[in-house]
């Protein structure tokens, strides 16, 4: 399955709503086990937090050899590369070490009460 990210969201991949809109695209897909293709032609700007809603919310089921055998990436710009690098890196030590997960939710939720 190959899914056009321009299509989805545009050209901007910036924030973790659009993230959501492309999860929601080919996660059912994902989980059922098959292999997906992300085309990012004619996409452009990028930051994490797109990254985090697509891409490293999986972590939260998969391991990251799955998302590696299973997740394709196709016209990736050179400017998409460290934010995904990083989405992935992050989310991995959030989903997989307690202690991290538990000291970052409590430094998001100190954060939301001084807001």
């Amino acid at each position: 399955m190959t899914i056009s990210v321009f299509d989805t969201v545009g050209e901007i991949c910036m924030t973790y709503e659009d993230g959501e809109k492309l999860s929601q695209v080919f996660r059912p897909a994902f989980e059922r086990g098959e292999t997906i293709e992300l085309d990012f032609a004619k996409t452009r700007i990028f930051v994490t937090a797109f990254f985090n809603a697509s891409i490293g919310s999986l972590l939260e089921k998969a391991s990251k050899e799955q998302l590696r055998d299973r997740l394709k990436f196709k016209n990736l710009p050179a400017a998409g590369v460290e934010p995904l690098r990083h989405s992935i890196e992050n989310a991995e030590r959030y989903y997989k070490d307690p202690g991290y997960k538990q000291a970052l939710d409590k430094v998001l939720e100190d954060l939301s009460k001084n807001s």
